[in-house]
């Protein structure tokens, strides 16, 4: 790029992208506890289903225990 290419993409970028606004509004402590208390959802019914298979699948059939401690 020639400087004059240069100084003019500079100018586009200034007045295409606004300036960030670096100044914190306060303590983000309490707006992530109030975040995270809004958020908190309940397991699924199905995810107690497929704990209970696997639990179930290892309870009669003990060879699997050696294959799923290898994938973890």
């Amino acid at each position: 790029m020639t400087e004059m290419n240069d100084f003019e993409f500079r100018e586009l970028l200034k007045k295409g992208v606004a300036p960030a606004n670096t100044r914190l509004e306060g303590d983000l402590w309490p707006a992530l506890l109030r975040r995270v208390e809004k958020d908190e959802k309940a397991v699924p019914w199905f995810d107690w289903v497929l704990l209970g298979a696997m639990a179930a699948s290892l309870l009669f059939l003990p060879q699997m225990i050696p294959m799923l401690l290898y994938h973890l």
